[in-house]
């Protein structure tokens, strides 16, 4: 019976994953360097910006030295003009969700930046009960970063759905939680979905937006 959520931001909270993805392509072109697709980039993306997705970039596309800086300091000055897409939906459906169980937030952003991009989109911190970053150093997929829910916030693992957008980050780490964690995907294009199912995640269990969750719940 789920009675807490704990939600992945990029992708789910924050419609951040194209954009950003695209500010990044801009950014490696801009300096020069040897350029990833997209899709190269989607692969790996919800990796912690500086200390994991561009360091690996650079090493896969073999950028010279101080190219992983150039990149990180263009993107970081890019970013600070996007706006996120806006889910018309999603702030009455957290609110609706936040009447009936206790909500959390568990990101490889740091508490800086997403409390920035969540206050942008007006949707208020104070329907979470619990927000993890990753400002310790622990990030997904380590089945450890969930470890300060259970610690006194008030969640338990066998009680929590948690909602992600990636297979190998949020999927991942459920799977390989003890005990493994209930999840739901959230899948916004048809290779998404596929992934999710090749995953061996059942289509009952996969939404295009959070909005849609509220009234399937009771069947997760």
């Amino acid at each position: 019976m789920v009675k807490q959520i704990i939600f992945d931001a990029d992708g789910v909270l924050l419609l951040s994953t194209e954009s950003g993805i695209n500010c990044l392509i801009k950014a490696i072109s801009i300096s020069g360097l040897s350029t990833p697709s997209f899709n190269d980039i989607k692969k790996i993306w919800g990796q912690r910006l500086e200390a994991e997705l561009i360091p690996n970039l650079a090493k896969t596309f073999n950028w010279p030295k101080g190219g992983a800086e150039n990149v990180i300091d263009l993107f970081l000055d890019l970013s600070n003009d996007l706006i996120y897409p806006e889910q018309p939906d999603l702030i009455p459906a957290l609110e609706f969700l936040a009447k009936r169980y206790k909500l959390g937030i568990a990101s490889n952003r740091d508490i800086k930046s997403l409390s920035f991009r969540l206050e942008q989109q007006g949707i208020n911190k104070k329907l979470f009960s619990h927000i993890q970053t990753a400002d310790n150093g622990i990030s997904k997929p380590n089945p450890k970063f969930f470890q300060p829910f259970w610690n006194g916030p008030g969640f338990s693992p066998e009680h929590t759905l948690y909602i992600g957008d990636n297979v190998l980050q949020d999927l991942g780490v459920a799977l390989a939680h003890e005990p493994p964690l209930s999840f739901a995907a959230i899948a916004s294009d048809s290779d998404s979905v596929n992934q999710f199912i090749s995953a061996g995640l059942s289509v009952e269990r996969i939404f295009k937006r959070v909005a849609h969750i509220p009234g399937m719940i009771d069947c997760l």
